[in-house]
């Protein structure tokens, strides 16, 4: 009988022995699965981003041009001020004004007013040229009326300035945005 009872626990180590070998190897079969569908992700991403880089930086710097990267904002009022005036002359279009609102909270935004007196066609050649070349002013509230003494378009707008404070050599995303 002590002979039987040894061939027994025999019987029973060698199975959990099997058992404990079967559930390590089901463990690392899980394992492995997982690290290549990881693998095969990371391909993955890196294929789009080789066939998309393009498309992605084009994106990225249209994103960037939303926002002027400025070191103050008093100093990108000074800039947009400047440009728009710059605008104005390039195009033969009557002076300009614009006038800064107060500022409640520096959020990366800052409301500005803008106000010519012309033909409606310069207007709206006017709009036109700032949004290509001033993506950066977002228009709020168009207002445009015409003055029954001279028959010209008094234009006025409210526009939303959006701008990057530039910390050291690079430009740090406000929490301002669209």
């Amino acid at each position: 009988m002590g002979s039987m009872k040894n061939k027994w626990i025999l019987i029973g180590i060698v199975w959990s022995a099997v058992v404990l070998i079967t559930l390590y190897n089901a463990s690392e079969i899980k394992r492995l699965k997982l690290s290549r569908e990881e693998m095969k992700t990371l391909r993955m991403d890196e294929q789009f981003w080789q066939q998309h880089s393009e498309s992605i930086s084009g994106i990225s710097a249209e994103g960037n041009r939303l926002f002027l990267d400025v070191e103050s904002v008093d100093l990108g009022l000074l800039t947009i001020d400047n440009r728009i005036k710059k605008l104005s002359s390039d195009r033969r279009l009557p002076p300009i004004t614009l006038n800064r609102q107060a500022i409640t909270a520096s959020d990366g935004q800052a409301p500005v007013d803008i106000s010519f007196t012309g033909s409606s066609a310069d207007a709206f050649r006017w709009f036109q040229s700032l949004s290509k070349e001033m993506p950066f002013l977002k228009a709020v509230n168009l207002r445009i009326s015409i003055d029954p003494v001279s028959n010209k378009a008094v234009t006025n707008g409210s526009f939303i300035f959006r701008y990057r404070i530039a910390h050291g050599g690079g430009a740090q995303k406000s929490s301002g945005g669209t």
